[in-house]
């Protein structure tokens, strides 16, 4: 008869068992959290991060409006991208998109993000920003909301408007909302991808800047003529059945 008694008989090993267990959660949870990318298939963390790339182009090109950069704005299109603005079509990154940004956005700040005019807000449920990557990974669509301050220089003959232009005034400017549908391609080469096709779908503008607690809404006429005769103007023009639609 063995009247010897092993001590760990006597009373349970609870702090091994309990440091065995906390190992083997986090060894679990280690592996939990490596799983969804793990099983992810390839082709959609690619699309990701795809999207991710569109995201930050877009936010950079809203970076260097709200700066005035408008110089390096060019650069983010591809060769023979256009814009579509106020019912003209700029085409060519060295030419129209460049009279664009420089000649017509620069003179009246166009573009620096401001809030929604009161009652014009969008309608974020509507317009939520959404990026699609084709099939093939070669091209894009995208579209994001806007809200921003848009300027023209007043067109007069007036000795009083030719002063004001010399000191940088002479400006119309109001506030402008609506959703910018863009197209984009990929560089195969480089990876990176660069806007095909900006359009300006606007959907309000009114006599609205900052600080007021009411705004009107306000008619601004469409482009009449294209380069050269404007020497700002679009390359060509665009048949406009419905300026804009109060939201």
């Amino acid at each position: 008869m063995n009247i010897f008694k092993s001590k760990s008989s006597d009373k349970p090993d609870t702090g091994r068992r309990s440091f065995i267990w906390k190992a083997g959660a986090a060894v679990s949870a280690a592996l939990a959290a490596t799983v969804p990318a793990m099983s992810m298939p390839t082709g959609k963390l690619e699309n990701m991060e795809d999207e991710n790339q569109i995201r930050r182009l877009h936010h950079t090109y809203e970076t260097l409006l709200n700066k005035g950069s408008y110089e390096n704005l060019a650069d983010l299109f591809v060769h023979d991208g256009e814009v579509i603005f106020n019912g003209g079509i700029f085409k060519g990154k060295d030419k129209g998109i460049q009279r664009l940004f420089c000649n017509h956005f620069s003179p009246g700040m166009t573009g620096k993000m401001i809030i929604p005019a009161p009652g014009f807000e969008l309608d974020n449920e509507l317009y939520q920003d959404k990026v699609e990557i084709a099939a093939d990974r070669r091209s894009a669509t995208a579209q994001f909301s806007y809200s921003i301050q848009a300027g023209s220089p007043i067109i007069s003959d007036s000795v009083l408007i030719k002063m004001a232009r010399l000191q940088g005034e002479g400006i119309m400017k109001w506030w402008e909302g609506g959703i910018y549908n863009v197209s984009y391609v990929k560089d195969m080469k480089s990876g990176k991808w660069k806007i095909q096709r900006l359009e300006y779908k606007t959907l309000s503008k009114a006599d609205y800047k900052p600080g007021r607690s009411y705004a009107k809404p306000i008619d601004i006429p469409a482009f009449s003529k294209v380069y050269p005769s404007d020497p700002a103007g679009p390359d060509k023009l665009l048949i406009m059945t419905n300026q804009f639609v109060k939201v």
